[in-house]
């Protein structure tokens, strides 16, 4: 195919061809233009190639940098080491993304940015997603998203910062369809068993942890990472700084839980800022072997401590808490996750229906 187009006067020359390389039958897209360095990229569908040579002439048409010269300069694996080392350091999520990272890497990295089409990141999408989990089978469509959103970040920031790409060739690979978020919480007789056990635990903290986390529905990092100047142990309110979603906010410590803290802040050492400190106080104390055991011993089945933030949602849920009500005390941004609990208040909004449309059916 060659396509010959006319802007400003001046002539520019767009092929695609079928040729042959020591990978097979490739696309090899060219765009010619007088005053212009001949630019060229091989693609595995003649789709991409085409799509490749109008955005091309696109850019030179607009007066752009004609793009190509960074792009088969640099390599994905230049652009993922760049942005490890000037942008990671700063995530809260560094070193999962940095494991994720790894494995684009070690899939397509030695490809140039030019290479990175449609097809090869899909075809890589699909290795990571036939990987093993942990628990044997292949990974989630939701785990498999999250390597999808690191690397669609590395490209975002190397066409905006670096300027080695025109577009973020991810923005054609859409994510996976998710499954409704998990929604497991604790009903009347496992609360009681799980308080009882954690309450036995050598663990002294843990106790106090889990019923925060029941009460507030703050994540576990959360609770972990509170420190004193963050509580205020007259009102009870709590100020979490470093949230999941980078916003700040607060929740309130129920009276009983702000008994036990202020027991805690009068034995707390004087070293440390921390209200659940470890053996060195500078750092959080470690609840996982605490927190198995007592699952183990209160017998709950297919239980994690993320849970008890879902037992919180549920319990507001079930007590005719409202979907932005529940978005609130949780600290989402949208209500798109706190809907999922939107199905535990149907008898309040059943109540509801009753009491206000109480008179349009008559006497019915």
């Amino acid at each position: 195919m060659t396509i010959t187009n006319i802007a400003n006067g001046v002539a520019s020359l767009a092929s695609v061809q079928r040729v042959q390389s020591a990978k097979g039958f490739r696309w090899r897209a060219q765009v010619r233009r007088k005053g212009y360095e001949q630019q060229s990229a091989y693609f595995d569908r003649k789709s991409d190639a085409e799509a490749w040579a109008r955005q091309i002439e696109a850019g030179i048409d607009a007066g752009k940098r004609p793009i190509g010269s960074e792009a088969k300069k640099h390599t994905l694996a230049d652009a993922i080491d760049r942005y490890v080392l000037e942008v990671l350091p700063d995530k809260k999520s560094a070193k999962d993304q940095k494991q994720q990272l790894s494995v684009w890497n070690s899939l397509i990295g030695d490809l140039k940015l030019s290479e990175v089409t449609t097809d090869r990141l899909l075809k890589a999408r699909t290795s990571i997603s036939e990987h093993r989990g942990r628990r044997g089978g292949n990974v989630s469509n939701a785990t498999v998203n999250r390597y999808w959103a690191a690397l669609h970040h590395v490209l975002e920031i190397t066409v905006r910062e670096y300027g080695w790409l025109e577009q973020n060739p991810m923005k054609r690979v859409k994510k996976l369809k998710e499954p409704q978020g998990r929604v497991r919480f604790l009903n009347a007789a496992e609360r009681v068993a799980l308080l009882s056990a954690c309450s036995k635990s050598e663990n002294q903290f843990l106790e106090t942890i889990v019923l925060i986390a029941i009460t507030t529905g703050l994540r576990r990092r959360e609770i972990l990472e509170l420190d004193w100047d963050r509580v205020n142990l007259e009102t009870g309110q709590v100020i979490i700084e470093e949230t999941k979603n980078g916003t700040r906010r607060s929740t309130h410590l129920l009276v009983p839980i702000l008994d036990r803290l202020k027991q805690l802040y009068k034995q707390k050492e004087a070293n440390s800022g921390l209200v659940f400190p470890g053996r060195s106080g500078l750092r959080p104390i470690d609840i996982k072997s605490a927190w198995y055991r007592a699952v183990e011993e209160a017998g709950l089945e297919d239980f994690r401590f993320h849970d008890l933030r879902h037992t919180a949602a549920s319990y507001i849920a079930m007590d005719g808490g409202s979907v932005p009500e529940i978005a609130a005390v949780l600290g989402h941004k949208s209500f798109q996750m706190a809907s999922r609990y939107a199905h535990l208040s149907d008898d309040h909004t059943k109540t509801i229906l009753e009491k206000t449309m109480k008179g349009v059916l008559g006497d019915e």
